[in-house]
């Protein structure tokens, strides 16, 4: 397939309206590709070369577009940006329009076709490093460019700066997976479980094109785990007491719940160890003393899960979330590993020695864990893990643990597996909310942000709108405006993060809002921003309100409960900027925390 082809499918879908049309488009457009190129776009559909987990990444701004441009094309490209607002137009209309007659293609490189040919000279862009690599980098791009044609030129340059504005999400493509076997989303589940198990999105697309269609339950039913591919995170559900909790899982097991990062941990049969956050991002290099520890282990390949966090070792205590989060950087990591080491706090072990041990119960991992690193002296450290003879000692372990400081605890069900990327009531947290009526702090998305007047305005936003989500539309819906709790030494960061991720108005072509999100017309934000940015939240309670369109519709099991109305945060403060999640609270979890509360 030319590239070409790829970019006339993008332009048809850019034009269509809704997500089940873009699904349904993916779809057909899957059946025209080989297994191979269906890999590689599935990567370019996300604005990428590789999974998330691979850390090869463009670096490559407007900046450095604008640059290459205004050295072969006779109109001003920065004063084009600002008319058109997207690189992309940019790119196709001076191709198209301005093109100077003395700008010459590099001779010694034919003119770039196919999709694995373009795909290579991306992957050298974006592996071009060290001294004088800003240069090189842009004189390939400009090669890339002059050897295709403008349609094909504006959607490579959107991927490169990694914005492809069209809105393509790993749910959309795992949808189009289903749709392409059969036709309906009826496979979706057992899509799920595979890429729960494989989280590769590029990988799934080749098995599937791959596979006889009446083969393919079979054959995603037999993906299993494997080292250094991440598996998505088992996730937990929320109750309000103790004595609920010993309701739903009598003689459970017991972490405490830290408040630091979610780290798995890999080592293959190679040697080769890395370390992957909850959204799946590669931590290997971030964290040298985990990668150490967990060569250190007698064991031929191993994959835990843990949540890493800063330690004081002379007063054997964990230390602050914003002081873990400062490990998380690409420099000076040998310097703040001494100034904060951490420790890796294990709570369970996914597979040993070849073996997935995500379908065996979670006491005989908690035991083959205890067996591994007990008595580690390293960064990896076994987590306090208890099994509960009585309703009375769970709530003492849990009382002990907020006494601590600590968030509060994870209870799980005796008997029950990994399930990866699931959120069911095998685990259920429970935290202590002294001071609120909330069950727990929620993580929401930012929507847009208000100027704000006077004092409010001075760090460029008043109040961000905030919202959650919902799967069964891919939509984001408001549930809140968050006008305090920042800080002002990180305002500007904040407002930084914000601008970089600003709606254009052609990107909204005229629309009032963007058409994943569901918000009431007096509360439009004067800006409105991608849904990149997760923020955590404490508020006051959670009610219904005219205003807002959290899970508006959908009944709760509360008395009196008017489900026309959605739900909204009272008197909401931040908590945590830029948490390590790709997605907010959903409107359902709302709802059960809603229900936990006003159900008492």
């Amino acid at each position: 397939m030319n590239f070409q082809e790829f970019a006339e499918f993008l332009n048809n879908v850019e034009q269509v309206q809704g997500r089940n049309a873009m699904t349904e488009n993916l779809a057909a457009f899957l059946k025209t590709t080989t297994p191979e190129e269906a890999k590689h776009l599935m990567y370019f559909l996300l604005g990428r070369l590789a999974p998330k987990f691979v850390p090869l990444e463009f670096n490559f701004s407007e900046k450095m577009v604008l640059k290459a441009l205004s050295q072969d094309y006779l109109d001003n490209p920065k004063r084009l940006l600002g008319e058109l607002g997207d690189i992309g137009l940019v790119v196709y209309k001076l191709k198209g329009e301005f093109k100077s007659t003395d700008a010459k293609p590099n001779s010694d490189i034919h003119k770039l076709e196919s999709i694995m040919e373009v795909y290579d000279f991306l992957v050298k862009l974006a592996k071009i490093e060290g001294k004088g690599s800003q240069e090189e980098k842009i004189k390939l791009y400009k090669y890339i460019v002059d050897n295709l044609d403008p349609l094909s030129s504006k959607y490579i340059s959107r991927i490169i700066v990694g914005d492809l504005r069209i809105g393509f999400s790993e749910k959309t493509i795992l949808d189009a997976f289903s749709w392409f076997i059969t036709g309906d989303k009826s496979l979706r589940k057992d899509i799920d479980i595979a890429f729960g198990a494989r989280a590769d999105v590029g990988e799934l697309a080749k098995v599937i094109l791959e596979t006889p269609k009446d083969k393919i339950v079979e054959v995603l039913e037999n993906i299993k785990i494997m080292p250094l591919t991440p598996v998505a995170s088992k996730l937990v559900e929320r109750e309000a007491s103790a004595q609920a909790v010993w309701e739903r899982m009598p003689n459970c097991i017991v972490q405490p719940k830290l408040d630091g990062l979610r780290g798995q941990i890999h080592l293959s049969e190679k040697r080769e160890a890395a370390i992957y956050s909850r959204n799946m991002e590669s931590l290997t290099d971030q964290f040298p003393e985990i990668i150490e520890g967990v060569k250190a282990l007698k064991v031929d390949s191993i994959i835990l899960d843990s949540e890493i966090i800063g330690f004081d070792s002379a007063s054997d205590s964990y230390r602050t979330y914003q002081d873990t989060m400062k490990r998380r950087r690409k420099f000076d990591i040998e310097s703040f590993s001494k100034d904060i080491p951490v420790r890796a706090m294990c709570f369970d072990v996914l597979y040993l020695n070849g073996e997935d041990l995500t379908t065996k119960p979670v006491e005989e991992r908690v035991e083959i864990l205890r067996k591994l690193i007990e008595k580690s002296t390293s960064a990896l450290t076994m987590l306090e893990t208890e099994q509960m003879q009585t309703e009375a000692e769970l709530e003492a372990f849990f009382e002990e643990k907020v006494g601590a400081g600590l968030e509060g605890i994870i209870a799980k069900q005796i008997g029950t597996n990994y399930d990866p990327g699931t959120r069911n009531f095998k685990w259920i947290k429970l935290k202590a909310n002294t001071k609120s009526e909330l069950v727990d702090t929620i993580d929401v998305v930012v929507m847009g942000y208000f100027y704000g007047q006077g004092v409010r305005s001075k760090n460029g936003f008043g109040a961000l709108l905030a919202g959650v989500y919902n799967a069964e539309d891919d939509k984001y819906y408001s549930i809140g405006k968050v006008g305090s709790g920042f800080k002002d030494e990180e305002a500007p960061k904040m407002f930084e993060d914000l601008t970089k991720l600003k709606y254009s108005e052609d990107e909204l072509k005229d629309k009032l809002f963007p058409d994943n999100y569901v918000v009431e017309k007096i509360l439009y934000p004067d800006v409105w921003v991608k849904p990149k940015i997760v923020m955590e939240i404490v508020a006051d309670e959670i009610t219904r309100s005219p205003s807002h369109t959290a899970a508006r519709g959908l009944k709760a099991n509360v008395k009196g409960d008017d489900s026309e109305k959605g739900l909204s945060i009272r008197f909401p403060r931040l908590k945590k900027w830029m948490r390590d999640k790709d997605l907010p609270n959903s409107v359902q979890e709302i709802v059960r925390m809603y229900e936990l509360r006003k159900g008492k």
